[in-house]
């Protein structure tokens, strides 16, 4: 009987644990987190150079940018050197933007290299999108020329905000499509959540999609649809659920983000936990009671209707009329690929 007991209160024990961590590995997927910060060592404008720590972000060849706080901005270009005596690199300073940078001892790494659209050249100007509980910003980016009836809308994805779209809008423009680069609820920019938790594209896609009903009152015949990781969810929800998907001619996805079960295993994997914890976090973020104590307003569903384009699934409207692009970031980027690959059989590349 004692041992009944015992093995009784050690299953129990057992539980609660797993329950705790998927509590907190679930967290981790749709909770905003402080971003990593990478340590400035040395900024010397005489030689046009900047030195960090080195690391598997800083001595990737290519052009990065580094924001230090909101005021402060670096465009960083080629390797100089890289001393393993003290495990730092130097790279070529291309671009400093703001005061913040000058004071900074450490800022933000990233690939996202527009700092905003002025960059671009264009004519372009903020709008506010009207959604369900306040607005909305989004630039609003014009070709040159004639006024285009096709727009680009540019939808970044989880814990980021539209200044991280804004690397699609080049290629919209080439095409001479007018481009919208939106924000949505949660994003500190569009209408506060609660907690700032994401809904994995199924409470945002409403934003995007009053997004394209500003387009086509503004001109718009077709839409085009730029995403980006989550952002790819908003997209094949839209060519779903939205009362506008007639007027999408096509999606253009980038790192897409649309099976959460996978990239929830792919994160516990990466993380060295096992398989069966990232099942029971999915399972948190999908139960009543277990999203509540995540932080989420409401139960997200990894399972209904999940988006996609897989035929076993096939949302209205995105048949053969709304052609796909997909691109892939590095594979030692945050996304799992493989997933994104089986995500539309046989549709048209």
């Amino acid at each position: 009987m004692i041992w009944a007991v015992v093995i009784v209160a050690v299953l129990v024990v057992a539980a609660i644990g797993i329950g705790a961590l998927a509590v907190v590995l679930a967290r981790r997927v749709v909770m905003p987190r402080p971003p990593k910060l990478t340590a400035i060592r040395d900024i010397d404008l005489e030689s046009e150079t900047i030195t960090l720590d080195a690391d598997r972000k800083t001595l990737h060849a290519g052009t990065f940018g580094l924001w230090a706080g909101d005021n402060g901005y670096a465009l960083v270009g080629d390797i100089v050197r890289h001393d393993t005596s003290d495990d730092s690199i130097t790279r070529k300073l291309l671009e400093v933007d703001g005061t913040g940078l000058s004071e900074a001892t450490e800022g933000r790494w990233t690939g996202h290299v527009l700092r905003s659209p002025a960059v671009l050249h264009r004519n372009d100007r903020e709008v506010l999108i009207p959604v369900d509980g306040g607005t909305a910003p989004a630039w609003l980016i014009e070709p040159d020329g004639t006024p285009t009836t096709t727009w680009a809308i540019h939808i970044h994805g989880v814990r980021t905000t539209r200044i991280t779209a804004l690397r699609t809008v080049p290629a919209a423009d080439q095409l001479g499509m007018t481009s919208l680069v939106v924000s949505f609820r949660g994003d500190t920019e569009g209408p506060e959540v609660r907690n700032g938790a994401s809904g994995l594209g199924t409470t945002e896609w409403p934003d995007v999609d009053a997004a394209i009903a500003y387009a086509l009152e503004h001109g718009a015949e077709r839409v085009f649809l730029f995403a980006w990781s989550m952002g790819a969810s908003i997209a094949l929800l839209l060519t779903e659920r939205s009362p506008h998907r007639e007027a999408i001619g096509g999606l253009v996805l980038v790192a897409p983000s649309t099976d959460w079960r996978t990239v929830i295993r792919y994160g516990a994997h990466k993380a060295h936990l096992p398989a069966f914890l990232a099942a029971a976090a999915a399972g948190a973020l999908a139960g009543r009671l277990s999203s509540r104590i995540v932080g989420l307003v409401s139960p997200i569903d990894l399972d209904g209707r999940r988006p996609g384009l897989d035929p076993r699934l096939p949302p209205a409207g995105a048949g053969p009329g709304h052609p796909l692009r997909r691109r892939y970031r590095d594979p030692r980027g945050p996304q799992p690929k493989v997933r994104g690959r089986q995500s539309s059989p046989g549709h048209p590349r």
